[in-house]
């Protein structure tokens, strides 16, 4: 039954990848266009120029994330430096972090190393990390902030974010890890990154994902286990 399950999964993934590789071909085709529609016309405008290479760079990242669910039953745990990881991940969202003028805050307390599925974990962390942006976005908070931790604490790693958006209900709290279940307009998603990222830290890295209320906000916590000498 599990073998069944991951074949459905795998083969829902790469219908998925095929359905989105055309649009997305087609968003660059759009781009590259209105560049050289504004290159012919000699129109030098730097926040269109700007707006234009962060769609490329949305594209790229989705067009990424396509490959790296592709090949989520072929890849092998490797040892790595979490710290490497969270840096790795905090760089794809921070553009979009600074045009909302939301400040971060990383604070790297462990320099060990961690077996885990690289890519899968940079994404989870990409994941809860626009989950935080698009709630200070969404509240309007003024002087928007998100933690970033990373610490070891007996036999393993923990991973901390956390901002000052004001917190979830109880009732979102219950449901915020089942599978569909989203806050946001269906435009904006379907509840699936949190549901899956959960279910990647459980499963395949023998970890924990929690969250909970913080002081001014929400904390999302990964727990991982050191790497065995």
């Amino acid at each position: 039954m599990q073998e069944e399950k991951l074949h459905y999964v795998k083969e829902t993934m790469e219908s998925i990848a095929h359905q989105w590789r055309q649009p997305l071909s087609q968003i660059n085709s759009t781009v590259s266009l209105i560049d050289k529609i504004l290159y012919d016309k000699n129109i030098q405008d730097p926040l269109l120029e700007e707006k234009l290479q962060e769609i490329e760079a949305l594209t790229r990242y989705m067009s990424d994330t396509i490959d790296d669910f592709n090949s989520h039953f072929a890849q092998q745990k490797e040892k790595i430096k979490l710290a490497t990881v969270l840096e790795n991940a905090l760089s794809a969202v921070e553009s979009s972090l600074k045009e909302n003028k939301i400040e971060f805050n990383l604070k790297l307390d462990a320099e060990g190393e961690c077996e885990c599925y690289v890519e899968q974990l940079k994404q989870i962390l990409i994941v809860l990390l626009n989950n935080a942006k698009d709630a200070l976005v969404e509240r309007n908070i003024f002087n928007g902030k998100i933690e970033i931790e990373l610490f070891h604490q007996e036999n393993e790693y923990v991973i901390k974010i956390t901002d000052n958006a004001g917190g979830i209900t109880k009732s979102v709290k219950e449901k915020m890890f089942e599978p569909y279940y989203t806050t946001k307009h269906q435009s904006q998603g379907t509840g699936i990154g949190l549901y899956m990222a959960k279910k990647i830290i459980v499963e395949r890295h023998n970890g924990s994902l929690n969250v909970k209320n913080a002081d001014r906000g929400t904390e999302f916590s990964i727990h991982l286990p050191e790497v065995q000498k």
